[in-house]
């Protein structure tokens, strides 16, 4: 593992792990950290470059770097993840993006789709909110009770990490608990209120790069019809359903994940 010098980097927290031609760029979750990449950085580090850091607000990240002005859109994270890859100078870049890190790598490969070369979504959502022609998974009351949960100080963690996992915290996920719980309340609520009130299907026909759609079927916090929905808007993606429950199968399941990674048929693998 490499310790980076870039300013940004150190700010992050970032690292690469391994050497190759071709890069994967890990982007993590919500209340999530780079650990989560662990199992992929061990399979993938012999024939790439895997990098791995932390948004803003979370993991090991500098807390300077989060600012509630910058990073209130996932736009201002996008900008982050294009700072980290002209600092580093990466190319060729296959994305590892769960959850929000997928729209987060969307957005930076429209803006430098030159390093790109292809994009893997983990629990991906264009739109969480339900509208009459669209199913994301949650009703407004439903967003609207979980910021309440934050604002008021309640158990929003054990919410969020019912509905990361989808089955009971394991001494092998327990660390998944505990990072939800390392989260500031004030960046819970700024980052909650980026992610299920943003609406990118708009953008999705303007993907430039192959896409992986991946997640399980027993995913709380996107459901089946969102993976069906990105596979049929975006121009040129594929869809795995992997086996396991929850929202991180990358971490719960990785060695299906991986398989279904090294079988996409992409130059980068």
């Amino acid at each position: 593992m490499t310790v980076l010098d870039s300013r940004f980097a150190r700010q992050s927290s970032a690292s690469i792990t391994g050497s190759g031609p071709q890069t994967l760029l890990c982007a993590h979750g919500f209340c999530s950290h780079q650990g989560i990449f662990r199992h992929q950085v061990a399979a993938f580090a012999q024939s790439h470059r895997v990098v791995t850091y932390d948004l803003a607000g979370f993991g090991q990240s500098d807390p300077d770097l989060w600012r509630a002005e910058h990073h209130q859109r996932l736009e201002g994270y996008a900008a982050d993840m294009v700072r980290l890859i002209d600092e580093l100078g990466l190319r060729r870049i296959t994305l590892l993006g769960a959850s929000m890190g997928a729209m987060i790598g969307l957005l930076a490969s429209l803006e430098r789709p030159e390093r790109f070369s292809a994009l893997v979504f983990i629990g991906a959502s264009p739109r969480y909110l339900n509208d009459a022609t669209y199913q994301g998974g949650f009703e407004r009351a439903d967003v609207d009770g979980f910021y309440r949960l934050i604002d008021g100080r309640q158990d929003w963690q054990g919410a969020l990490t019912g509905m990361l996992l989808n089955q009971p915290v394991s001494l092998p996920l327990q660390e998944i608990a505990e990072n939800v719980r390392g989260v500031r309340p004030e960046v819970a609520g700024v980052v909650a209120r980026a992610i299920f009130d943003s609406d990118y299907r708009s953008l999705l026909a303007q993907a430039r790069h192959p896409v992986l759609v991946t997640q399980t079927r027993a995913d709380s916090a996107v459901p089946e019809s969102v993976a069906r929905y990105l596979h049929r808007n975006l121009p040129n993606a594929e869809l795995a359903f992997l086996p396991g429950v929850g929202h991180i199968p990358n971490f719960t399941e990785p060695g299906a994940f991986n398989a279904a990674v090294r079988g996409f048929p992409v130059q980068a693998f």
